[in-house]
C-alpha cells in the first residue's frame, strides 16, 4: 500500500491582521532582505523584513531587535530548492499557495513546504 500522509490543512487566512500590525510598530525591522536558496545558493531578492516579522514567528525572532540578522542583507537558507521556498515565501507575502503542476508536482511541493512552514 502507499504510505500514509497527514492530511495537509491550511489554516484561514491572516493576512488582513498581519498588515495591520506593520503600521505603528516600531520594533519592526526596515529594509529588505535576499535569501541564498540551496546548494547553488540561488536568489530571492527584496523581501520585506517587516513583512515575515508579523507572517512568522521564526522570522520576527530573527529580524528582532538584538538580534545580529537584523541588519544583514542576505540569509542562507540550506536543504531545500528555489522554487518550493519561492512557493513558501510568496504564501508569507500573499496567503496564496502555489503547489506546481501536475499531481506528482504538487504531492511534493505540499510535502516540502509542510517542512518549511515547521522549520520557518
Amino acid at each position: 500500500p502507499p504510505p500514509f500522509f497527514a492530511p495537509i490543512v491550511v489554516p484561514p487566512s491572516t493576512f488582513s491582521a498581519d498588515m495591520k500590525k506593520t503600521r505603528g510598530d516600531a520594533s519592526l525591522p526596515e529594509g529588505k532582505v535576499t535569501f541564498l536558496v540551496g546548494d547553488d545558493e540561488e536568489r530571492i531578492e527584496h523581501v520585506s523584513k517587516n513583512l515575515l516579522c508579523v507572517r512568522s514567528e521564526y522570522y520576527g525572532k530573527m529580524f528582532g531587535i538584538g538580534m545580529k540578522e537584523r541588519d544583514a542583507a542576505e540569509i542562507t537558507v540550506p536543504k531545500t530548492d528555489l522554487a518550493s521556498f519561492t512557493a513558501f515565501i510568496d504564501y508569507l507575502c500573499t496567503d496564496q499557495l502555489d503547489l506546481g503542476e501536475g499531481e506528482g508536482e504538487q504531492a511534493r511541493r505540499a510535502l516540502v513546504l509542510r517542512e518549511l512552514a515547521q522549520m520557518y
